[in-house]
């Protein structure tokens, strides 16, 4: 067994050496040079690539603007009608009275109750007060600083409880929608209290610091700024006398006119008969 040949004695290639490390380094270079060395992340994107995606992102945007509808799902409705959407959106016009009515019930209506009777001996009534319907500048200024002291309403005296201030929690149109809530209800038929009003009382009383007492609310001068319903009447009012001024210059021309005509037929017949008269003289003659 010892004198068999090894396998290994009979390849060709047996008897040469395995490559060195410069040979094997020199092999590795040359397959670098075919493949680009490997790096972290992501290669960058092609500058015409981005540039086509912006000009198909903005072309989007534009469709999407022209043709969206708002994003509105009523647009899949076949019943669906852009005008009467329009109008059913619109803010709907304020209404001081139903405004007035919530801020009453939230702010008011503990103590002076929602129909407005007050409690006996402790808190007044609104309804059918002088102190609500007589002037604007009195419940207006009550509401921005509060009151104090002994008062009477409706042949009975209050006192011991402070009306606290509102003018630092409500708005002038709070303030004016409540304010003609309480003007016009319970029977109270007061004007309305704009919010220019309560503007204007506020500018005028708003920097006092303490409440109002009975005597000082009597004192105090009426508001100045009218408003619009009162304007509106008053223009109203001017166009009908003017319509009636002209009416009446009308039937007064229309009358001069007749009278003209008349007189000026009266002395043309006159005028008329008098030749014939005339005439019928020499004939005669």
């Amino acid at each position: 067994m010892e004198d068999l040949p090894s396998p290994l004695s009979n390849h060709p290639r047996s008897d040469q050496s395995p490559l060195s490390d410069p040979e094997v380094q020199k092999v590795h270079a040359q397959l670098m040079r075919e493949k680009e060395e490997p790096q972290e992340g992501f290669p960058p994107l092609p500058i015409a690539l981005l540039f086509l995606f912006a000009i198909v992102v903005f072309i989007s945007g534009l469709y999407l603007g022209k043709h969206s509808a708002g994003f509105s799902a009523f647009v899949y409705d076949p019943n669906y009608d852009p005008a009467t959407a329009a109008q059913a959106s619109s803010k709907p016009a304020f209404d001081p009275i139903a405004r007035g009515e919530r801020v009453f019930s939230q702010k008011c209506a503990q103590c002076h109750q929602s129909n407005g009777e007050g409690l006996p001996g402790t808190y007044p009534p609104l309804a059918g007060s002088s102190w609500v319907t007589d002037t604007r500048v009195i419940p207006a200024s009550i509401l921005l600083n509060g009151l104090s002291g002994p008062i009477e309403v409706k042949g009975n005296v209050y006192d011991g409880n402070v009306m606290p201030a509102f003018g630092d929690l409500l708005s002038d149109r709070d303030i004016g929608a409540v304010l003609t809530y309480v003007r016009q209800a319970w029977g109270n038929q007061a004007e309305p209290i704009s919010e220019e009003q309560v503007a204007e009382a506020r500018s005028l009383h708003g920097g006092r610091g303490s409440p109002w007492t009975a005597d000082e609310l009597l004192a105090l001068a009426p508001l100045e700024t009218v408003s619009a319903a009162p304007e509106a009447e008053a223009t109203g009012e001017a166009t009908e006398a003017q319509e009636e001024d002209s009416g009446e210059g009308s039937a007064d021309a229309a009358a001069e006119s007749t009278e003209n005509s008349e007189s000026s037929n009266e002395t043309g017949t006159s005028e008329s008969s008098e030749p014939s008269q005339d005439q019928g003289t020499a004939n005669a003659i």
